[in-house]
């Protein structure tokens, strides 16, 4: 004789129901609704020590794409019937359809190469049955209403014909069309229930989903014929199973296989201590708040316990449950802050818990294989060991440490590291040196390893089973989806770093024909830097780079052309934002040091001054650029700076003009007296009702200058030159103590 028990995946009601049921039952035999195929990795259970949640995968060794990820949680009934036939020493089975069928079923160009991972949503319920009882019941959705009517209570073993009888009424009076999908599983599950039969057991029990239930009750309503022809013709594709970690929010997800919770951590409460729930939850609210600094003492706990219990005898319920205590925690706890109501739902309603499994006999995918291997040979072991951050190769000397990627060794620290990154598993972050820093023979990792690390590597594993392949394929999955000259820069850049040349080949050719085919001069712009930084890196990582040199070669003249047409009748923000381009041009067209690049810049910086309706500011900086670099004499520069500085003109767009021309340093005013008189003379010549405007703008100009640049202006404010040490020093007495504050608050010092 077989007895069903409908369950809820994840439920701690359920589980505590089912502990009941067996207990009482003592069966001979369990089969649990899980796919068969996972049963090979039942026997690593055997003195592994667990840590929850884990889960249970399946996969294709030969495709990983095709991958299920059975998660369990220490409340998850099927885990319970687990642990009642290990400790009974009963055999166990799994019935469900064996992924190698699922997987024989799934057309080739159905085949996904992704972890399909997607946020639960509100059921249908015009698709959903239990979504339907629940509206009839009065709720706004199923997981509502099953929490309140199964999880919450401490139900007899009685409740497991209940649902079966609902769950028959449902599926007989809405006669809801099945997936083939679903009836292959039934009709795959019944098949192990008759054999469970024919092998002698007497007391089976059936651990299933509740809606399966009453399919599996009477065997003679399915004939064996009919399930037959069913599974008939579906071929079976050869697959192993695992054990991994697994996390709380990812259980909170409808994940691969198994369905996902939305309050794993309240779940766990419920199991472990459901008469003191609404208690603890609350005191682990208020310990919460006060770990993050914000007000929250015993008394408000106890109130919010309260709250929470009146709140669930008004809407009559024996307990409260998790919309109860949010809503007690955000008026009581939080005084109605989401920001703080936000930070408890993530710690106490999904939680942040990560499982472990260690076990000599549990077997890993290759791609982790080849990350161990790839780990020992960079000399990285160490980093791995410890979840502290870490500089990179630090001494006490050194404390930043840092790598040349000039030795072999700290090549393949950064090759690895970066493939890390493409994988989106940030292990490592690398720290710049400066604003403008272009990459050099050294880089400078931050290190810090997260648990949860190892399920992404297990993630990444639909890519390939080395991580070259596996950061390979990620990135022409990524270039599948860039279109935009912007989105595929930073690809080619990755591919670089991390030294995938099939991919950096690839990438350059997809780069040259959308760089061809744009006509957005800001998006070329926003390449070029990127591109620079390539071919500077390519010389220290030995990287062949001329496809990289040639697309510059072709990009650089039309950004140049392109760029003095945009920068006309900009506003303040979108002149900031074209002016931070300007200087990074600059910067990287310099740094390679290439006489015909210089050329096409200096003539594109001419035209944009010689444009009357272009920004000041960004004509100030073109100016500046220009000076610096000995294009523009002094006389010139002198005539400029006299005629945006002169009294006809708009005080703001003077302050504009000067900020562009000063920005990074004042220095040349200290070695140019004639510019640093044009600027005196103009500041005299301000009138008092619009210096009080302009003064913002001018100490905005000046902010940036280091303490010994302003120290230097200061001198010259008030003595007319730079004083050395040697000169002495001649006071003469100011007029008025105006002069003296109005050149004080330009330079930000505080007044006297």
């Amino acid at each position: 004789m077989h007895h069903i028990f409908g369950i809820r995946h994840h439920g701690p009601g359920s589980a505590r129901s089912l502990k009941r049921a067996l207990q009482e039952l003592e069966p001979d035999c369990i089969l649990i609704e899980t796919p068969a195929d996972g049963a090979t990795a039942l026997p690593y259970l055997e003195d592994a020590k667990i840590q929850f949640p884990i889960a249970l995968l399946i996969y294709n060794p030969k495709n990983f794409a095709q991958a299920a990820y059975v998660p369990y949680a220490q409340f998850s009934p099927e885990w319970i019937a687990m642990q009642y036939a290990q400790k009974q020493g009963i055999p166990v089975q799994f019935m469900d359809l064996p992924m190698a069928m699922h997987y024989g079923v799934q057309a080739a160009e159905q085949v996904q190469m992704t972890l399909e991972i997607t946020e639960r949503k509100d059921p249908d319920f015009a698709g959903e049955p239990i979504g339907y009882i629940a509206e009839l019941a009065g709720y706004a959705d199923s997981e509502r209403w099953w929490n309140v009517t199964f999880e919450q209570h401490d139900n007899d073993i009685a409740i497991f014909e209940e649902i079966a009888n609902m769950m028959r009424t449902l599926r007989g009076q809405l006669e809801r069309p099945e997936s083939d999908e679903t009836l292959r599983r039934e009709a795959f599950m019944r098949k192990i229930l008759r054999k469970a039969i024919k092998d002698g057991f007497e007391r089976i029990a059936v651990v299933c989903g509740a809606w399966h239930a009453p399919v599996l009750e009477d065997l003679k309503a399915h004939p064996l014929k009919t399930d037959n022809a069913i599974l008939k013709g579906i071929k079976k594709v050869k697959t192993a199973a695992t054990w991994i970690p697994w996390t709380y929010e990812r259980l909170s997800f409808q994940s691969g296989y198994g369905a996902g919770v939305i309050s794993p951590a309240w779940y766990e409460l419920l199991y472990q201590r459901e008469a003191q729930a609404t208690i603890r939850w609350m005191v682990r609210a208020a310990r919460l708040m006060r770990k993050e600094n914000w007000d929250a003492s015993a008394a408000h706990a106890l109130e919010a316990v309260r709250l929470a219990e009146t709140l669930a005898t008004l809407r009559g319920l024996s307990l409260p449950g998790i919309e109860e205590l949010k809503e007690a925690a955000i008026t009581v706890i939080c005084e109605g802050s989401q920001e703080q109501l936000q930070t408890i739902e993530q710690a106490l309603v999904i939680g942040d818990r990560i499982g472990k499994i260690k076990s000599d006999k549990l077997p890993i995918v290759p791609l982790q294989k080849d990350i161990e291997k790839a780990i020992k040979s960079a000399r990285l072991t160490k980093y791995r060991k410890t979840s502290d951050s870490n500089w990179l190769k630090a001494t006490s000397t050194n404390p930043r440490g840092g790598i040349d990627l000039r030795e072999e060794t700290d090549r393949l620290k950064s090759q690895l590291l970066h493939r890390f990154l493409i994988l989106n598993i940030p292990w490592g972050e690398v720290q710049k040196e400066g604003k403008y820093d272009t990459g050099s023979f050294k880089e400078y990792w931050k290190l810090k390893w997260k648990p949860d690390f190892e399920i992404r590597i297990i993630e990444a594993s639909i890519w390939g089973s080395t991580i070259e392949q596996a950061a390979t394929q990620q990135l022409r999955k990524y270039a599948q989806e860039a279109q935009a000259v912007s989105a595929l820069t930073p690809l080619v850049e990755q591919a670089l770093n991390a030294e995938l040349p099939e991919a950096a080949h690839s990438l350059i050719e997809q780069l040259r024909d959308a760089t061809a085919m744009t006509k957005d001069v800001l998006g070329l712009a926003n390449a070029l830097p990127p591109l620079v930084r390539i071919i500077q890196y390519g010389d220290a990582r030995e990287t062949n780079t001329s496809a990289v040199q040639q697309l510059v070669d072709e990009l650089l003249p039309r950004i140049c052309l392109g760029l003095p047409p945009v920068c006309i009748q900009l506003d303040d923000d979108a002149s900031e934002e074209i002016l931070s381009k300007v200087r990074l041009l600059n910067h990287a067209i310099h740094s390679l040091q290439r006489e015909q690049y210089r050329t096409h810049w200096y003539i594109a910086l001419q035209k944009i001054i010689a444009i009357p309706a272009v920004h000041p500011e960004i004509s100030g900086a073109c100016s500046r650029i220009l000076f610096e670099k000995g294009v523009q004499d002094q006389i010139e520069t002198s005539r400029q700076m006299h005629f945006m500085l002169s009294p006809g003109m708009d005080s703001k767009t003077s302050a504009q003009w000067l900020e562009g021309f000063l920005y990074g340093s004042g220095l040349l005013l200290v070695h140019h007296p004639d510019l640093w008189q044009i600027l005196d003379t103009w500041v005299k010549q301000i009138p008092p009702d619009e210096f009080q405007e302009t003064l913002p703008l001018l100490r905005r100009a000046f902010s940036d200058f280091s303490a010994p640049e302003r120290g230097k202006l200061l001198q010259l404010a008030q003595h007319g030159r730079v004083l050395s040490k040697k000169t002495p020093i001649k006071i003469t007495p100011v007029d008025t103590e105006e002069v003296a504050t109005t050149v004080r608050a330009l330079l930000g010092y505080t007044n006297p």
